[in-house]
């Protein structure tokens, strides 16, 4: 999530919609008061340094625990994976309490009822993925470094509540529609598609002032097979699985 008062804008963060990239991207036009939840372990590895708020935050009450250890970790060993990673962790646990037990991916109720000013006169968007193309990208994420061969059709099966295996399971909500809707609609200024997303991306910029003209940096590495037609991964079974646990997407946007 990004909540910038520089620019007027709150950027709502959707699982695998190449949330990370956005926030990359946007981090050099940011304020020093703008709130950014999530990301900024690569926001850090990027070469960037903190703002005036990230550095706030780290201090507040319910990060401090973490704040400490991540301290520790680059008075010992310098600008670490790890000592990125705390100070990631350390932002997060700021907002867990408030917004959702996962804040980079908080639902729309809770960020409005948090943000208030911001939520009624901010820019709000987001950016959305078909499901199908989506599930694979999850997949390909929540199983990295797992030396147990979890295929497909089990991913999915615990994303459906057909067998526990928490461990593979996104932590918060499997889909991306309570984060931008509120009753059921979707309530934000602008959804852009991962299918046309410089395009959409530009868009935002536009819209914004912004003057972003660079591509998107890239996302996340994952372990996914780029060779293999997202259709090739499904059976009529698992179709139907995308289509609940998805359908509020896939009914809104037509998805195929």
């Amino acid at each position: 999530m990004i909540i910038s008062h520089k620019h007027g804008f709150m950027f709502i963060h959707c699982r695998k919609v190449a949330g990370s990239s956005i926030k990359n991207t946007l981090w050099p036009y940011l304020g020093k008061d703008d709130i950014v939840v999530g990301s900024l372990d690569e926001i850090l590895k990027n070469g960037h340094m903190l703002n005036a708020a990230a550095n706030k935050n780290l201090w507040h009450p319910r990060s401090l625990n973490v704040t400490r250890k991540a301290v520790l970790e680059k008075i010992l060993h310098g600008n670490t994976h790890r000592y990125r990673s705390l100070i990631n962790t350390s932002i997060k646990a700021k907002y867990k309490k408030t917004l959702f037990h996962n804040p980079v991916h908080a639902p729309a109720e809770a960020v409005k009822r948090y943000f208030p000013y911001e939520w009624e006169n901010y820019y709000k968007f987001c950016f959305v993925r078909n499901p199908f193309d989506q599930a694979v990208s999850e997949y390909s994420y929540q199983t990295r470094g797992i030396s147990d061969n979890v295929s497909f059709s089990h991913f999915l099966k615990a994303m459906a509540g057909e067998v526990e295996d928490p461990g593979i399971v996104p932590h918060g909500f499997k889909s991306n529609w309570p984060l931008y809707t509120i009753d059921g609609k979707p309530v934000v200024d602008f959804i852009g598609r991962y299918e046309s997303i410089e395009d959409d991306f530009k868009r935002v910029c536009q819209d914004l002032g912004i003057p972003c003209e660079e591509k998107l940096l890239k996302e996340k590495a994952g372990n996914r097979d780029k060779e293999k037609d997202v259709s090739d991964w499904y059976d009529e079974a698992d179709r139907g699985r995308i289509r609940d646990i998805y359908k509020n997407e896939i009914k809104y946007f037509e998805y195929k």
